[in-house]
């Protein structure tokens, strides 16, 4: 599994495993100011866990997704393929093509949004309102904001009917709700076919709308009348986009939260009390994801050789001659006539495609592991990573018909030493 599709299916399981731990913990409480700071900690939290527990971990503990980082340094993998048979794109492939896809689709309508709220900024007429700078819409609206921007629809710029309007939008504005809003349409557009992404931002959103009710409340507004001004907008057209708005898709929850008893003080304890097992149990489940990895590549661990640039020498008092000895770390690393490029050239000039393996579009890669004798003579060849049979005679074939090296030598002295090649079978 590619590092990218990995990392993206953690950021997803994340998502979701903290959207199911938020509905189950915390939607009944009024801790609206802590919900927010939750909710944007769970959406970090997931794209960060996943670094910490792959490429930190990683650092301390040599597992398969090292050695084949090594590998890779060591030697390019050489591909074989077959040009007279039809290329069948993979499940892989095919997944990263509609999740691109998928990608640019709600990118560009994010960006469609924007540059219609710009639009209404321009064809808006600035003015004051209950001691408030707005923008006078031309064409009726509901009311809404974005940023630093108020927009209203009023022909005749009373307030008396507009308070609890201003102080909602201003709430809004105030708080920088809109950069949750544009926060979340970003998390959408990387998670798009995770649902629970989707419902993520929808209590993203919700949780704006009631910091901002909570506002009006507290400004000494009538709660009742409230309401009914809330119901009394919906004849109004609204304004889909990145806004803040009185989002009447919430109506009824948000009726409840302000008719709701407000939750104690106390009540916030229960968000470090039960966020930091989720952090936690998230942590875990990555950690042996990288594990199960680890063991899955172990065999290939134990005997695979590092480039000569990218490992330590050891220390000539601490090597112990002994003699016939297979090294797997020396000083100075065996070497194909002419250099890598040479030894690639003739591994895709002497690899012969198995005619039934062709037939049956069987493709992959064979990881063959060989000693490099003293006298440069190849020996002791063998797979450590397999396909099927007939693939895997051939890239033991080829590397046993190999001309003599120029061995590897340790303190000087020439030596017998492991070296790993990865031979890769495609069909184009």
């Amino acid at each position: 599994m590619a590092p990218d599709l990995s990392y993206l299916l953690n950021v997803n399981a994340g998502i979701a495993f903290f959207c199911v731990f938020y509905l189950l913990l915390c939607t009944r409480d009024t801790l609206f100011v802590w919900r927010r700071a939750a909710l944007l900690s769970f959406v970090a939290a997931s794209f960060l866990l996943p670094l910490v527990s792959v490429e930190w971990l990683g650092d301390k503990i040599v597992g398969a997704s090292a050695v084949n980082h090594v590998l890779e340094v060591a030697l390019p993998e050489v591909v074989v393929g077959a040009s007279d048979t039809l290329r069948i794109p993979d499940a892989g492939s095919i997944f990263a093509a509609l999740y691109c896809a998928g990608m640019c689709v709600l990118a560009v309508r994010t960006l469609v949004r924007l540059t219609s709220v710009c639009r209404l900024f321009r064809m808006s007429s600035p003015g004051t309102l209950g001691g408030m700078r707005v923008r006078f819409l031309r064409e009726a609206s509901r009311p809404f904001s974005f940023f630093r921007w108020i927009f209203v629809y009023r022909e005749s710029p009373e307030t008396d009917d507009m308070e609890e309007i201003l102080v909602h939008e201003g709430a809004h504005v105030r708080q920088w709700h809109s950069v949750d809003v544009l926060l979340m349409e970003i998390i959408t557009i990387v998670c798009w076919w995770n649902p629970f992404a989707w419902l993520m931002r929808s209590e993203v959103l919700q949780n704006l709308e009631y910091l901002a009710d909570r506002k009006v409340v507290e400004s000494g507004f009538a709660v009742r009348e409230y309401q009914y001004h809330l119901i009394g907008l919906s004849s109004l057209p609204d304004r889909e986009g990145l806004i803040n708005h009185f989002n009447l898709s919430y109506l009824k929850k948000r009726i409840i939260m302000m008719n709701r008893k407000r939750t104690s003080g106390a009540g916030c304890f229960k968000y470090a009390l039960f966020a930091f097992p989720a952090f936690a149990l998230l942590m875990l489940g990555n950690m042996s994801c990288t594990s199960e990895k680890k063991q899955s590549g172990e065999q290939v661990e134990e005997q695979t050789i590092p480039a000569p640039d990218a490992v330590k020498q050891q220390p000539v008092e601490e090597i112990v001659p002994v003699k016939e000895k297979v090294y797997e770390v020396v000083d100075v690393m065996p070497e194909f006539p002419g250099g890598v490029k040479a030894l690639l050239d003739f591994i895709s000039a002497n690899v012969q495609y198995p005619e039934t393996a062709r037939q049956k579009g069987i493709e992959g890669r064979v990881v063959v592991q060989c000693v490099v004798e003293k006298d440069g003579s190849i020996n002791e060849v063998k797979v450590l990573r397999g396909i099927v049979e007939e693939l895997d005679e051939e890239a033991v074939r080829v590397v046993n018909s190999m001309p003599k090296w120029t061995p590897a030598s340790q303190g000087g002295q020439p030596v017998r030493c492991k070296y790993t090649l990865p031979i890769s079978f495609k069909l184009q």
